[in-house]
């Protein structure tokens, strides 16, 4: 038996032995079936990695609507000439950023381990 998938992708095609198969560019041959739960993808070696882009696009989504959330509050508070709120939000936005880009370092890792 052999294994192809899509690279990218959790798509695999199981083909018997003895079976002429001939796979598209974007297939590569695995290693093993894809395993049991999670998000897995085929990688460009053959081998099921860990699916990052769920988790990424939940952190980026958090991070968008505080970021709007706290734009928004710097927005009114300039506005208003209330410049110790804008300057306290301006550090909020400082902070959110570094955990955006650290929850995302850690996503990638995690991803990289998996």
């Amino acid at each position: 038996m052999k294994i192809y998938a899509v690279i990218g992708t959790a798509q695999q095609t199981i083909i018997a032995d003895g079976v002429k198969y001939t796979p598209s560019e974007t297939e590569v041959q695995m290693q093993s079936e894809r395993p049991e739960g999670g998000f897995f993808i085929a990688s460009e070696v053959g081998e099921w990695v860990i699916d990052k882009t769920p988790a990424l696009d939940a952190l980026t989504a958090e991070y968008r609507a505080e970021k709007a959330n706290l734009c928004e509050a710097y927005t009114t508070a300039s506005m208003q000439g209330d410049t110790e709120t804008a300057e306290s939000v301006a550090a909020d936005m400082a902070d959110l950023d570094a955990w955006f880009d650290e929850e995302y370092r850690a996503i990638e890792g995690s991803a990289d381990n998996g």
